[in-house]
């Protein structure tokens, strides 16, 4: 069951690379698609959150949770060399790209770290039938966290994003 549903999320992110960055084509306007996935990743988060969905065991609220954020993630990853061009321009475009990549690489890994160590120092463990230990409160616990930084990441997007000057697209 684990690898049909990690199959079928691997399929949503190719999605959103593609979908996703269709849609910003249409728009013309990178920056709005960010916005749509933080609200859809913020969204399902929050209903996740306030449903316990993960200590209630609610599997219809938590998968479709890793399916958006999937797909967010994809399209966010497909839309980064446009959106730079459209806010740096394009003489500095590799450097910056090469930078947001680096950041990229670098929340991945403390982002799995940081998942660690709540579950590890949050909630209390205990046993499932299959004799595994679980802790699903700790796993809610970055939930909270998670939807912190969605939302910081939107509040980003809303306010500090800004096109460059036709001028300094150069």
């Amino acid at each position: 069951m684990v690898g049909v549903i990690s199959s079928i999320s691997a399929v949503f992110n190719a999605g959103g690379r593609l979908g996703f960055s269709a849609w910003a084509d249409k728009m013309k306007d990178r920056n709005t698609v960010y916005k749509i996935i933080f609200a859809l990743s913020i969204i399902f988060t929050g209903l996740t959150i306030v449903t316990q969905g993960i200590v209630n065991n609610l599997a219809f609220l938590v998968i479709p949770l890793l399916f958006v954020v999937n797909a967010g993630y994809g399209g966010g990853f497909s839309n980064v060399p446009t959106l730079l061009s459209d806010h740096f321009g394009m003489k500095s475009i590799s450097r910056i790209h090469g930078l947001c990549l680096s950041a990229w690489a670098i929340a991945g890994l403390t982002g799995n770290q940081m998942a660690t160590w709540i579950v590890s120092h949050t909630g209390s463990f205990t046993t499932d039938a299959a004799g595994n230990q679980i802790n699903p409160a700790g796993y809610q616990n970055v939930l909270y966290v998670t939807i912190v930084l969605y939302i910081v990441a939107m509040l980003i997007s809303i306010f500090l994003v800004r096109p460059v000057k036709e001028k300094a697209k150069g």
